[in-house]
């Protein structure tokens, strides 16, 4: 049987995506890139906001039509959506052959056995399921890097998020699972691991009585062979100066920190269940870059949130002004239904809150245009993530991760994916930059 699945959503999902494609090639199934003509075609989906949902709704529709055509067999949708309405789906979608959520993704071979053999099997209704070093894998991602998935679920409970209903409340991986899968994954090859959760900073207060996340990266940093180690999910009230200090200090760690605060308002934060306040949010910002120098700080924030004046709007504004972030994303609030916030008053209207996300993205564009000016003349290191046919490489430096942040492109001879060579910047754009390998 051959089998294609279409990942969609965050990293998180992908790690989950990974997982069952290596399941599936564990039980002899053949896996291809392309849905026509496979036996089974899997939609890992999200359902975190409105737009998410939309793309694997659309997602879904397009297996379906290929099914109606008799170039697949199965359908079978994984992930977020069907967890979160799985009552909902079988209704809505009579033509998908099974429903999978992302606390049973070890059970895909099952799903798709008892659609085989013509049994109804209802939704998994477990959130438990955390791989280790043991769950068979299939990397989605290049050779020479990888996401290592420390924990899921949460607990912090903020009034917009749908995810500790999805997937849970928080669970912590062992420290050694943690290790031995870098190992593994150093020895083959893999130059760059990203640690991720849903809030990393968490990390080991439920299997240890305390955040672990410093222990982790020092067991971590010891690995032969592995360059970088980046954090991602990292929730600016659960920061330790122990973990700042061993940023610091340990060189394969990378000097980047991805801190969503949100908004930086307190009365919002307090509507937002953010455990932190805009001061709090101010000192730590000034914390984590007097404590780790030459640090790149990446952060998201939501604008058009429930009660948020423009006023309140003008304070966001002013705060990106005021600390210059390396890095930002912006959404407009999406109401979800069975929060807290989808029910407040002081709903505002989707033009305002675009033309909000707009001006925020338009003076962060500025900010980066200077930093990225700035670079010019200096020598970094890159990983060289793909060439192409020209000798053209695209790479990038410690200050940025993948998949959301810029790119350095590279002039240089015989350079290829997974290399990390020296490169001396000559250039700068809106979010990129360009070099010359030295």
């Amino acid at each position: 049987m051959k089998a294609a699945l279409i990942s969609l959503g965050c990293a998180k999902n992908s790690v989950d995506s990974e997982v069952m494609l290596g399941v599936l090639r564990e039980h002899g199934m053949r896996i291809t890139a392309e849905p026509a003509g496979a036996d089974v075609v899997i939609i890992n989906t999200c359902a975190f906001i409105r737009e998410a949902k939309e793309e694997s709704i659309e997602a879904i529709f397009s297996a379906v039509g290929l099914k109606k055509q008799g170039k697949v067999k199965q359908v079978i949708v994984s992930g977020c959506l069907p967890q979160r309405y799985a009552r909902e789906l079988p209704r809505l979608l009579p033509e998908v052959d099974g429903f999978l959520g992302p606390g049973a993704v070890d059970r895909i071979y099952a799903v798709i056995e008892a659609v085989r053999q013509g049994r109804a099997l209802p939704l998994p209704a477990e959130k438990s399921f955390l791989n280790t070093e043991r769950t068979p894998r299939l990397r989605l991602t290049p050779p020479h890097y990888a996401y290592i998935k420390i924990a899921d679920g949460c607990d912090n409970r903020c009034g917009y998020c749908v995810i500790p209903q999805i997937r849970g409340g928080y669970r912590s991986r062992p420290i050694d699972s943690v290790v031995r899968e870098a190992r593994d994954l150093a020895a083959q090859g893999v130059k760059e691991i990203n640690l991720i959760s849903q809030d990393t900073t968490f990390y080991g207060t439920d299997r240890y009585g305390r955040a672990m996340l410093d222990e982790l990266l020092r067991k971590l940093a010891r690995i032969k062979d592995l360059p970088w180690i980046r954090i991602l999910y990292t929730h600016p009230a659960h920061y330790t100066s122990e973990l700042m200090k061993v940023i610091a200090s340990e060189p394969k760690i990378c000097k980047y920190i991805d801190m969503p605060v949100q908004h930086c308002n307190t009365a919002i934060l307090r509507k937002m269940r953010r455990k932190t306040t805009g001061d709090q949010i101010r000192k730590r910002i000034a914390q984590v870059r007097r404590e780790i120098p030459g640090v790149a700080l990446r952060t998201t924030l939501i604008v058009g949130f429930p009660q948020e004046t423009e006023r309140i709007f003008k304070e966001l504004a002013a705060f990106v002004r005021e600390f210059e972030f390396d890095r930002l994303g912006v959404f407009a609030y999406s109401p979800e239904e069975n929060t807290p916030a989808a029910r407040m008053s002081g709903q505002v209207g989707a033009a305002v809150k675009e033309r909000r996300r707009k001006e925020i993205m338009m003076l962060q564009q500025s900010i980066v245009e200077r930093k990225n000016a700035a670079c010019i003349g200096t020598t970094v290191p890159v990983l060289i993530d793909c060439v192409d046919n020209k000798g053209i490489a695209c790479g990038r430096t410690q200050f940025d991760a993948p998949d959301v942040d810029g790119m350095v492109y590279v002039r240089g001879r015989g350079l290829h994916a997974g290399d990390m060579v020296p490169v001396r910047i000559t250039e700068s754009f809106m979010y990129d930059l360009k070099g010359e390998r030295v």
